[in-house]
């Protein structure tokens, strides 16, 4: 079936390029149209909600709408047409987000629905057909997604099962569908060789004239998928993290809750695994499972399980997702149930003080002693190299550095795979930070990078007190942590538990501040000299 909607477009718009070649024959003309009829009966008769909640009812019911537009307007195509229109309009409510992420999890596949969407939309146009406003906002909201999750380079992260695309030839069709200065900016600046041909002469031209506006944010949630961008700037040598913590929907998701990936100077530096393929082989499962991404296990066993290629097994409900976008630091954090059954709850919090220091804190609610473990995954270019508690990865331009500060963590380098593009894989270097601890345990992993000739920063764990009882907390109820950065330097306070008995307030380094999480800026400030409050990114 999906075929026979993706020939719906590929051959309309085929003989739409060559109609005018002698080749064209009124014989060609009457067997290709008798086809396309045939195609269309079967997706009339196949194409209905038993694929709603799928890619695959939005790609064949596009193909249905553009037979019906291609061939001799009649009574039939009319119909064809309309119950085309109802079943994508259906389907839309149904699959996109309200912040315009399509519910796989995956960004090629969103860009599948967009694609098609997109093309509805122009044909429907071009034809005088109304269609619902509601629909095409989702689909505006659709091409918006695209430019809070594209890369400096252009490219997609290769999330669930999506290769390393370049989104700017999707980003451009939007915004010459709807017109969208801020589309413009993120796409290319004249449209691309693929969009001249759909839209024709005209567009290009229309295209040139329309306005070019950034984008008025830089970090942003997509709240309903669950994933997060905290992002320096819209330049081709940004730094970017993304955060993912959403629910799982259809065979193209991976176990990868809690998962990030960052971009540093422009460059890749975590990267998700990708692919590679959709056969019920061992790589398959590589890519899919928990280890295969940038996030945690506990004890050695994984929170998601596939019974086979498409099939999720054991789920995880992702909980707790926050984020505050502040003036001197961006928080995001989330969690999962996945071992709830066994009495532990994981959380994760990601703290990026501007524009390149990241702090993950890894926590783990749990009595007995269990065995945690911190997955990172390198961009295949670059090489890798520990020792002691610290990692060095140094890519093509870039340099980053992983400072590793709980005590008894023991690092284990080795090598994974990863997948860029469907039917490739290529070796790559991998860490495992694993620990062993009894109770509540804390895992906080301290990163900067830039240049090559980036530093690495100074970090070190500092001593909490509560202010009213004059105590120091134990570990299980608050830690900070004092990074330095050339001559900047900062100081983290992390609760993890209620620590606010009375009128209270914890110190750390004489940072005095009241919030769950809270950055102070200390660059400068005098031995001695107290600073108050900090910048409180959750409470």
């Amino acid at each position: 079936m999906l075929e026979t909607g993706l020939r719906g477009e590929t051959w309309t718009k085929a003989i739409r390029y060559f109609k005018d070649s002698s080749l064209i024959t009124e014989d060609f003309l009457e067997r290709f149209a008798a086809c396309l009829r045939l195609h269309a009966q079967r997706l009339v008769e196949k194409g209905g909600d038993a694929r709603l909640q799928s890619n695959w009812c939005v790609l064949e019911n596009s193909g249905l709408f553009e037979i019906a537009m291609g061939l001799p307007q009649t009574e039939e195509t009319g119909r064809w047409a309309a119950l085309a229109l109802k079943r994508i309009r259906e389907s839309v409510k149904v699959q996109v987000y309200e912040d315009g992420s399509q519910w796989e999890q995956s960004p090629m596949y969103h860009n599948e629905v967009y694609h098609c969407l997109c093309c509805v939309i122009y044909l429907a146009k071009a034809n005088g057909i109304r269609l619902d406003p509601a629909m095409e906002d989702a689909v505006h909201r659709m091409a918006l997604a695209n430019v809070i999750w594209k890369k400096p380079d252009g490219c997609q992260f290769t999330q669930g099962d999506s290769d390393d695309t370049d989104l700017r030839d999707k980003i451009t069709m939007g915004a010459w569908l709807f017109k969208d200065p801020v589309l413009k900016y993120s796409g290319f600046p004249r449209l691309d060789y693929e969009s001249a041909w759909d839209f024709g002469y005209g567009a290009v031209a229309g295209y040139d004239a329309l306005a070019c506006l950034p984008p008025d944010f830089t970090s942003a949630a997509l709240k309903d998928s669950g994933n997060y961008y905290l992002r320096e700037s819209w330049e081709k040598d940004a730094n970017l993290l993304h955060f993912t913590c959403g629910a799982m929907s259809t065979g193209h998701c991976h176990g990868d809750k809690l998962h990030v990936d960052l971009v540093i100077n422009g460059e890749d530096v975590l990267v998700d695994g990708g692919r590679s393929t959709y056969m019920n082989v061992p790589i398959r499962f590589t890519l899919k499972d928990n280890p295969g991404h940038n996030t945690t296990t506990v004890d050695g066993k994984s929170f998601t399980t596939f019974a086979d290629s498409w099939e999720t097994e054991k789920l995880s409900l992702p909980v707790n997702r926050s984020f505050r976008f502040g003036k001197t630091a961006d928080f995001v954090q989330g969690g999962h149930l996945g071992y709830i059954s066994e009495g532990i709850f994981v959380n994760r919090r990601v703290i990026w003080i501007k524009p390149d220091i990241y702090l993950i804190n890894d926590q783990f609610y749990a009595a007995g002693e269990h065995e945690y473990r911190q997955f990172f995954h390198f961009a295949p270019e670059g090489w890798l190299q520990t020792d002691g508690s610290m990692a060095a990865f140094r890519g093509k331009k870039n340099a980053a550095y992983f400072r590793f500060l709980t005590e008894g963590t023991v690092l284990e380098q080795g090598t994974g795979i990863t997948s860029r593009h469907y039917n490739q894989w290529e070796e790559n270097s991998c860490l495992t930070a694993r620990l062993k601890k009894e109770g509540f345990a804390s895992m906080i992993t301290v990163i900067n990078g830039g240049d090559a000739l980036t530093e690495p920063a100074r970090a070190e764990l500092l001593e909490v007190r509560s202010h009213t009882r004059q105590v120091k907390l134990a570990d299980d109820e608050a830690q900070a942590v004092k990074i330095t950065v050339g001559d900047r330097s900062y100081v983290v306070i992390l609760c993890h538990n209620e620590v606010f008995h009375g009128s209270d307030a914890v110190i750390a380094d004489n940072c005095f501040g009241a919030g769950n999480v809270c950055v102070f800026d200390v660059t400068g400030v005098k031995e001695g000299e107290r600073v108050y409050g900090g910048e409180v990114l959750h409470v």
